[in-house]
């Protein structure tokens, strides 16, 4: 039989307290779980409501107080690490809680997977799906399911992931046309979706149904939060923080006499900002990045920030000083990026006061909702651009982009160039055109262009770049 030495007997002690306090400390939570990878417990793994968030144990176990609102916890993905996916592109970062009783104890358990090399990949960033089963939707859809399965294929072993920029669906024809949510999962799901997908709230993803009043906003997002994913999270890839905000206040207003779709109570508006509940969720969770020098790409829907088309200045876009609030919490980041959707044309904004901020605004995968693929063949965006996403190559801590189209014979082709005279001739002779422009008055006339003008529509144009036009091997003037 062993004595325990006064040494020995501290030691025991010192365990003794720590568990006990471990102890104690969990059995005050109602929200618990582990995190793990082959069967090891992962340590530092923030884990949120949505409101608290605090960080796995050195056994990769966590216990959090919820209220329970929200209706789910979910994890941080860290660096070097991938979800577990089902169906083949939906992320296991979040699980619904099973009541909204404070007093029942729940527990969700995560396992991640082991991704080495994971610094360079491939981010496939859309927006603007809006199936609706409407104008042959979801047959155009398989051109994107087909484009993202040729840029799996291009990206050879590398991870890649797709981010999806919001109005996955389309909230008139929920009811109408009976397709919501659920069914642009099982789309998804029958056409093979091929990466794994990141999905951000749009305005046209909230339950139409539900009537005005104090909580619209968030009883309208729960369809959202409770199949899709939480409507505000992040999550790391290689040296790269992304967050995912929700920044539609919906409010769904009913007007005196109006008449609405089946199933939609009221003229489904909303504001653009991101609530005072995300933002402090959001200052808790960048406080948990170390290195302030790697990317941060915020992902939300509306975008944050509009151009003056006429001195391409950036002005805010958000209300309640939203985009500068924004702003001003990535002030101790090196590079910031912000990608939005919404508009269905591309743009980048560089706003002055925020000088370590860029936002890409990115023309719609569905381009002008389908009717013009439907109508004509042609897959073209409010701004001339094809329907597409945004390719990003990441290589650790540098960022490249490029505007691809959908479908076409040159999926690459980064401008579209016209001879104006002969524009100026068609406008001129064209009788069906000249009818157009009689009942739609705010129309362009191109008739009335100078002689000799080429007109040059690059899609995805930057005020840093420098487009220069070449005749013959001299310079045009602008």
């Amino acid at each position: 039989m062993k004595i325990m030495t006064k040494n020995n007997w501290c030691t025991f002690l010192l365990l003794s307290v720590l568990l006990m306090t471990e102890s104690v400390a969990a059995m005050g939570q109602n929200v618990k779980g582990r995190i793990v990878c082959n069967g090891k417990g992962v340590a530092h793994v923030a884990v949120s409501d949505g409101d608290s968030t605090v960080l796995t144990d050195r056994n990769g176990y966590y216990s959090l107080q919820s209220d329970k609102r929200n209706g789910y916890v979910f994890y941080t993905l860290p660096r070097g690490y991938e979800p577990e996916v089902a169906d083949g592109f939906r992320p296991r970062f979040w699980a619904a809680l099973g009541s909204s009783d404070k007093s029942v104890t729940e527990i969700r358990d995560f396992r991640l997977v082991r991704r080495k090399g994971s610094d360079n990949y491939v981010m496939i960033i859309g927006a603007d799906t809006h199936l609706a089963d409407r104008a042959r939707d979801v047959e155009q859809f398989r051109g994107f399911t087909s484009a993202l399965d040729r840029e799996r294929e291009n990206a050879g072993k590398s991870m890649i992931h797709s981010l999806l920029l919001g109005d996955l669906s389309w909230d008139n024809y929920w009811f109408a046309n009976r397709y919501a949510l659920p069914d642009f999962l099982n789309t998804c799901r029958e056409q093979r979706y091929s990466m794994t997908m990141w999905p951000v709230m749009g305005n046209h993803d909230n339950d139409p149904s539900v009537s005005d009043g104090e909580a619209t906003d968030f009883l309208c997002s729960a369809p959202w939060r409770r199949l899709m994913a939480p409507n505000y999270y992040s999550f790391n890839l290689g040296k790269v923080h992304y967050v995912v905000l929700d920044d539609i206040y919906y409010k769904n207003e009913r007007e005196e006499g109006a008449k609405y779709k089946t199933g939609v109570a009221g003229s489904r508006n909303y504001d653009g900002l991101v609530t005072d509940e995300q933002l402090r969720w959001l200052e808790k969770d960048l406080s948990l990045v170390a290195d302030k020098s790697c990317p941060l790409v915020i992902a939300l829907h509306i975008p944050v920030w509009k151009l003056d088309l006429r001195t391409y200045a950036a002005k805010a876009n958000l209300k309640n000083g939203t985009s500068e609030r924004l702003c001003a919490m990535f002030k101790d980041f090196k590079e910031v990026h912000i990608v939005s959707g919404h508009t269905h044309i591309n743009y980048t904004a560089h706003p002055e006061a925020f000088p370590n901020v860029t936002e890409h605004n990115i023309a719609a995968v569905c381009a002008t909702w389908w009717n013009t693929g439907f109508l004509t063949g042609k897959h073209i965006c409010k701004d001339g651009a094809p329907g597409g996403y945004s390719v990003w190559q990441v290589k650790g801590k540098k960022l490249k982009w490029t505007y691809r189209a959908m479908t076409g014979s040159n999926v690459d082709r980064q401008m579209r160039i016209y001879d104006m005279n002969t524009v100026k001739r068609r406008y001129e002779t064209d009788a069906s055109l000249r009818r157009m422009l009689q009942r739609y008055t705010k129309r362009t006339d191109y008739a009335t262009y100078d002689d000799n003008v080429v007109l040059v529509n690059v899609y995805s144009y930057d005020t840093d770049w420098k487009i220069q036009i070449t005749e013959g091997g001299k310079p045009l003037e602008a």
